[in-house]
């Protein structure tokens, strides 16, 4: 995949000093918008343009926008057949569904470039993955005006196999949003929730109201084969869901975690898992 800046420069001055011509959209180019595994991490997301118009395209410039967020991307990369324009996604806000309008800076490109055109079409989030991350965006926008969210020390409670990793969390109401709840957490590819944890979606929701709350957060390794600690890039992303008017059903976000917590995380797995 092609890294590239998002970046605010004007369509003009990405193609010079001639305004482009407004058109349809061409026929045979199809967008899409995705997420990558890795980038769940960053907050990027990306923009598939794949041409089927059999003609080579260059684009410098393209816009994103629906009602739930808007990012621009401004360069100049061919699509032939197809390119990847990667952005910075702002923060999103609730909504539904993750496809856009997407206008786009193109000419066609050979023995002789041809004149700019603006056009404007859809963007697919066709595997729901944009949807998500706007979705995780909108349950901790809501959760965290809700609440002021404290993660505490972590510890280790007994030994071996018989041991548990607690994390505490506090949530303290600001009593800005009564109506929002903390619905459970939910684990990840390495580590499952111990049975006395609020599990998401079995958890009675918690009210963002009255006095601060301390839960605990009690987990144990769901694997102990050493190579999956060596390949992982999400182990430590525990799901918080939320609740809300607003809030799409099962929307979460995932817990933030200094590098220190998450270390503390890391080590509790050699001694549960036998690996001293």
């Amino acid at each position: 995949m092609l890294a590239a800046g998002l970046l605010v420069g004007s369509t003009l001055a990405a193609c010079g000093t001639t305004e482009p011509r407004e058109t349809a959209w061409p026929d045979g180019l199809t967008a899409y918008l995705d997420q990558t595994r890795l980038q769940r991490n960053t907050g990027e997301a990306f923009v598939r343009l794949v041409n089927d118009t059999g003609t080579s395209i260059e684009v410098s410039h393209l816009e994103v926008s629906s009602d739930r967020f808007r990012a621009r991307w401004t360069g100049s990369e061919p699509v032939d057949p197809e390119m990847d324009f990667d952005f910075d996604m702002p923060r999103g806000k609730c909504g539904e569904g993750g496809d856009a309008d997407l206008t786009i800076t193109w000419r066609e490109t050979g023995d002789e470039a041809g004149e700019w055109h603006t056009s404007t079409g859809e963007a697919e989030d066709r595997y729901a993955n944009v949807d998500r991350l706007l979705d995780r965006d909108c349950a901790e926008r809501t959760l965290t005006e809700a609440a002021e969210i404290t993660v505490g020390e972590p510890r280790v409670e007994g030994e071996g196999k018989q041991s548990v990793f607690v994390l505490p969390v506090t949530f303290a109401p600001t009593e800005a949003l009564p109506d929002v709840t903390f619905d459970g957490w939910e684990g990840t590819v390495l580590f499952q929730l111990a049975s006395e944890t609020l599990a998401w979606p079995q958890a009675t929701p918690l009210p963002m109201t009255g006095e601060p709350a301390t839960l605990e957060l009690r987990v144990l390794p769901a694997r102990c084969d050493p190579h999956a600690l060596a390949d992982d890039k999400v182990g430590s992303l525990f799901r918080v869901h939320v609740g809300g008017p607003d809030v799409p059903d099962g929307a979460s976000y995932f817990l933030p975690l200094s590098k220190a917590q998450k270390t503390a995380l890391y080590d509790f797995l050699p001694g549960y898992c036998g690996w001293e």
